[in-house]
């Protein structure tokens, strides 16, 4: 009894394991802890190279960084991607450029999926009866779209984020039409996914855009 005394008292001195946070990752250049849904995730390919997992869903050993075209860049000249897989990856110099493409394409892909699941209302007559009928989370304007387009949409989903990123023939294809000069999503799950994707995809402009790239809560990234 005595033996089975010391045994419990000792488990009882020991200090308490921290528990893991499963929701946050940290970023292999800056160090700093986010939100897994706020990083960029990559993983090694069976050949052994860097490649963006955008939609975080790929087997294997992630690393994370932060979506920033500055960050990522010195994450690829500084070997950092080696120091994170601990192991001599190939890393593409042309990471960036595959990570940006990824993520359009994944906007692509939310917005098939809204579509078929009717939470969005496409083009001007569409999208009046669409905001009729449902709470707007998100207002879609193309990037080449005209500054009066642009203020009518606004107009009909007031301090709803502005995602207008995409080009008209860009959001065409995504919603099944030729063109797509604006649209509406519903508040709920897609909505909140294309912010969040959308805003990662900002972080890593070059800086070269005339400002089409952007989304704000009101629409004050529009062209003037």
């Amino acid at each position: 009894m005595a033996e089975t005394a010391t045994i419990i008292d000792n488990a009882k001195l020991q200090p308490e394991r921290p528990q893991r946070e499963t929701g946050f990752r940290r970023c292999i250049v800056t160090r700093s802890k986010k939100q897994r849904e706020e990083l960029l995730r990559f993983v090694v390919d069976p050949e052994g190279r860097v490649t963006p997992d955008v939609a975080q869903r790929l087997p294997g050993r992630g690393v994370w960084v932060m979506p920033d075209r500055q960050i990522l860049a010195k994450a690829i000249k500084n070997g950092r991607f080696k120091a994170g897989f601990k192991a001599d990856v190939h890393t593409p110099d042309n990471l960036i450029e595959m990570t940006v493409t990824l993520l359009d394409r994944r906007m692509i892909e939310l917005l098939g999926l809204a579509r078929g699941a009717g939470q969005i209302g496409a083009g001007w007559e569409q999208s009046q009866q669409f905001s009729r009928k449902h709470a707007i989370g998100l207002v879609l304007v193309a990037s080449d779209a005209s500054e009066g387009s642009r203020r009518k949409l606004i107009g009909l989903a007031r301090n709803v984020p502005v995602l207008d990123m995409l080009d008209a023939a860009t959001l065409g294809r995504a919603l099944g039409r030729e063109r797509v000069v604006n649209a509406l999503v519903s508040r709920g799950r897609f909505a909140d996914l294309l912010f969040r994707e959308a805003a990662r995809r900002r972080s890593l402009n070059d800086g070269s855009d005339d400002g089409a790239a952007m989304m704000t809560p009101h629409g004050e990234g529009s062209k003037q």
